[in-house]
C-alpha cells in the first residue's frame, strides 16, 4: 500500500466517521439558525437612526454589522474544529479502530493526519456554507466587495488547522470533556486578546503577550475586514499575521504526530 492511496483511505474513513457523529445534525440545525440571523441583519440596511442627535443611514452600519458577523462566525468555526477533533482520533484508540488501522502497513503520523484531515473535512464545508452565505448576503444587498471575505475565511480556516490539531493532541492525554473546555477557555482568552491588541488602549501583561505571540485568530480575519469600515484602520496588514498562523498550524501537526507516535496502544 502506498503512503498516499493508504492516507486517501484512510481520510475517506475518518470523514465517514465524522459525517456519522450526532453532533453533525446539530451542526446543521446551528448553522440553519445562524444563516436566518445573518439574512436578518444583512436585509437592516433601509432606513435612518439617530447618531449624536443626527440622522444616519443604516446603510452606512452595514459593513461594520458584516464585520462583526464574519468574525463571530469564524471563531465560533474555529472552536468548532477543536471540539470535533477533540474525540474524532481518541474515539479510535477506545473502539479499537486505531489497533486494526495500524495492523496494516501505516505509519502512525499517517493514521493521525488523516483523523485531523477527516475533522478539517466537515470543518470546511461548515465554514464554506456560513462564511460564503455571510460574505455572499452582504455583499449582494449592501454592495460590499467579497475579496476581504476571501482572506478572513482562508486565515479562518488556518486557525482551524492549529487548533483542530492542538485539541486532538491534548486529547491523548486529557479527558473528553476537559479537552472541551480547554478549547473553549483558550479560543476566548486568544479572542479577548486579540480584541485588546487592536484597541488603541495600550494594555500589557500576559493577555498582551497572547496576542503577540499567540496564534492571531481574531486579528487575522478582523485586519482585512477592516475594509468593510469606513474610517477603521486596524495596525497590521493581514497577510503579515499568516507567517505567526503558519507557525502555530505546525507547532500542532507537529505536536500531534510526536504524540500519537508515542503513545501506547493497547488491545
Amino acid at each position: 500500500m502506498s503512503i498516499f492511496h493508504g492516507f486517501g483511505t484512510l481520510t475517506l474513513e475518518a470523514i465517514r466517521d465524522a459525517i456519522r457523529r450526532r453532533i453533525v445534525a446539530a451542526i446543521a440545525v446551528l448553522s440553519v439558525l445562524s444563516l436566518m440571523v445573518v439574512d436578518s441583519c444583512s436585509g437592516c440596511s433601509t432606513g435612518d437612526v439617530m447618531v449624536n442627535g443626527q440622522a444616519q443611514e443604516l446603510i452606512q452600519f452595514a459593513g461594520y454589522s458584516a464585520a462583526v458577523s464574519f468574525v463571530v462566525l469564524g471563531l465560533w468555526i474555529i472552536t468548532l474544529a477543536g471540539v470535533l477533533a477533540a474525540d474524532h482520533l481518541t474515539q479510535t484508540l477506545e473502539d479499537g479502530t486505531a489497533l486494526l488501522s495500524l495492523t496494516r502497513p501505516v505509519r502512525r503520523e499517517i493514521f493521525a493526519l488523516a483523523r485531523l484531515l477527516g475533522t478539517l473535512g466537515i470543518v470546511a464545508l461548515t465554514g464554506l456554507i456560513l462564511l460564503g452565505a455571510t460574505a455572499f448576503l452582504f455583499a449582494t444587498r449592501n454592495g460590499l466587495p467579497l475579496a476581504p471575505a476571501a482572506v478572513a475565511g482562508a486565515a479562518c480556516g488556518l486557525g482551524a488547522i492549529a487548533v483542530a490539531s492542538l485539541a486532538m493532541t491534548a486529547s491523548l492525554f486529557l479527558p473528553r470533556l476537559a479537552t472541551w473546555l480547554l478549547v473553549v477557555g483558550a479560543v476566548g482568552i486568544i479572542a479577548i486578546a486579540g480584541g485588546l491588541g487592536l484597541s488603541p488602549i495600550e494594555n500589557g501583561g500576559w493577555l498582551a503577550w497572547i496576542g503577540s505571540y499567540g496564534p492571531p485568530l481574531l486579528h487575522a480575519m478582523a485586519v482585512p475586514l477592516a475594509l468593510w469600515m469606513e474610517e477603521v484602520t486596524l495596525p497590521t496588514g493581514a497577510f503579515d499575521l499568516w507567517p505567526r498562523l503558519v507557525v502555530w498550524d505546525a507547532i500542532g501537526i507537529a505536536s500531534l504526530c510526536i504524540a500519537f507516535r508515542s503513545r501506547e496502544i493497547s488491545t
